[in-house]
C-alpha cells in the first residue's frame, strides 16, 4: 500500500513539475519576445507610395518602395540623399501614388512643375503637357502617379531637385491651380489605409517647434511643437505650409533640437546656408558660424537651430530652407551635413 502510495505521488509530482518547467518556458518566450519588440503596427490612411530608382546608364533600378505619410509633392537638397544609398547627383527616378475621392462632377486638370521631368498619370492613363484635364465623376475614386526623373545634377533648381503637383477642380469660377492636400490623399482604393510599421521609439531624429510671426513684430507666437524622424535642416516649399494654420508668406520660425554623442577629441566648428539667418546654440549658447569648439570624445552634447523666416521674400529660389553643416577633428574640412543616425532624440540617447 505504502508502495502503491509513493508510485502515485511520484507520478503526480513528476508531472506538476512538467507543467511548470512548460509554463516557465512560455513565460520566458513571451517576454523575449516583447523585450524583442521595438516596432508597432498602424495604418497611414493620408499619405503615398513611394518608390526609389537609381540611374544606371539609360536605365532606372529599383532601390525601395514604402508608404510615407506627405503628399504628392518631392523636395530633396542636391546634398543630400533621396534614398539610402541612392547618390543624387548620379541621377535617380521618384514615383509617387495615391488615391483620391472626387467630390464634384466636371473637368479635373493636374499638372506638376518639376526641376527634372515629371510626368502625372490618371487611373495609369499619362497626362499630356498640352491637355492636362480628365473628366471625373462625383464619388469616382481616381489613381494619381507622379513620376519625377532627374537624369544628373543639371536637373536641380536653386540646390535642390523638386516636383510641384497641382490640379484645378470644377466650380463656378476658374480660379489658379493649387496644390493639393494631403487630407485628399488616400494610400490605398479602398481608403482605409495601409499597415505600416512604425517604431515604439524615436531614437534619431529631433524635436521641433513651429511658430507663426506676430504682426509685422520681430516676435513669434508658439504654434505646436513635436518629435520629428528628420535631420537638424529644414526645408518648405513656397506654397506649401511648414505646419497646418501657419502662412509662410506672414512669416514663420522653426527650432530643432537634436543631441550629439561625441566621438573625437579636439575641436568642433557649426555654420549654415539658406535663406534665414539662423542662430545655431550649443549647450544652450549661441555660436558663431566657423568658431572652434573644444569638445572631448563621448561627451553628449546640444545642438538648437532656431531659424526666422519674416517674409516670403526670403522664399525667392522657391522654398524656405536652411542646411546645418560641421567640421570634427578627424573630419576637419570640408564642412559636412550632420547624418540623422547621428541625432538623438533625448540626452540618454534611449529616445522617445
Amino acid at each position: 500500500m505504502i508502495s502503491n502510495m509513493k508510485k502515485r505521488f511520484l507520478a503526480i509530482s513528476g508531472v506538476l513539475l512538467a507543467c511548470l518547467v512548460f509554463i516557465s518556458i512560455n513565460s520566458s518566450v513571451a517576454s523575449a519576445e516583447e523585450g524583442n519588440s521595438s516596432r508597432a503596427d498602424t495604418k497611414l490612411v493620408h499619405g503615398v507610395y513611394s518608390e526609389y530608382f537609381r540611374r544606371e546608364g539609360n536605365n532606372y533600378i529599383p532601390v525601395a518602395s514604402q508608404y510615407e505619410n506627405k503628399n504628392l509633392d518631392f523636395a530633396c537638397s542636391i546634398n543630400k540623399e533621396p534614398y539610402p544609398g541612392i547618390n543624387p547627383n548620379n541621377g535617380f527616378r521618384v514615383s509617387e501614388t495615391a488615391y483620391i475621392k472626387i467630390s464634384n462632377t466636371g473637368m479635373y486638370m493636374f499638372s506638376a512643375s518639376s526641376s527634372g521631368n515629371a510626368q502625372v498619370y490618371i487611373n495609369d492613363m499619362l497626362l499630356q503637357a498640352n491637355y492636362p484635364y480628365v473628366s471625373l465623376q462625383a464619388g469616382q475614386i481616381v489613381k494619381v502617379k507622379v513620376v519625377s526623373t532627374f537624369p544628373t545634377s543639371a536637373q536641380s533648381s536653386f540646390g535642390q531637385y523638386v516636383t510641384n503637383v497641382y490640379w484645378r477642380v470644377p466650380s463656378g469660377v476658374i480660379g489658379p491651380a493649387v496644390a493639393i492636400p494631403q487630407e485628399l490623399l488616400y494610400t490605398t482604393p479602398d481608403l482605409l489605409g495601409a499597415d505600416v510599421v512604425v517604431p515604439d521609439k524615436l531614437v534619431h531624429g529631433v524635436f521641433t517647434e513651429y511658430e507663426k510671426r506676430q504682426g509685422l513684430t520681430t516676435s513669434f507666437i508658439p504654434v505646436a511643437s513635436q518629435y520629428e524622424d528628420s535631420t537638424l535642416d529644414f526645408t518648405c516649399q513656397a506654397n506649401a505650409q511648414p505646419y497646418p494654420g501657419i502662412d509662410p508668406a506672414a512669416g514663420f520660425q522653426v527650432k530643432k533640437t537634436a543631441y550629439i554623442k561625441l566621438t573625437d577629441t579636439g575641436s568642433y566648428r557649426f555654420t549654415s546656408s539658406g535663406s534665414a539667418v539662423v542662430q545655431i546654440h550649443v549647450n544652450d549658447v549661441i555660436v558663431q558660424p566657423g568658431s572652434p569648439l573644444y569638445f572631448q570624445a563621448g561627451q553628449i552634447i546640444k545642438v538648437k537651430v532656431v531659424a526666422p523666416f519674416y517674409s516670403s521674400g526670403q522664399a525667392s529660389t522657391g522654398r524656405y530652407y536652411y542646411d546645418l553643416f560641421w567640421s570634427t577633428p578627424s573630419n576637419p574640412l570640408p564642412y559636412k551635413l550632420i547624418p540623422q543616425e547621428l541625432l538623438y532624440t533625448t540626452p540618454d540617447l534611449l529616445g522617445v
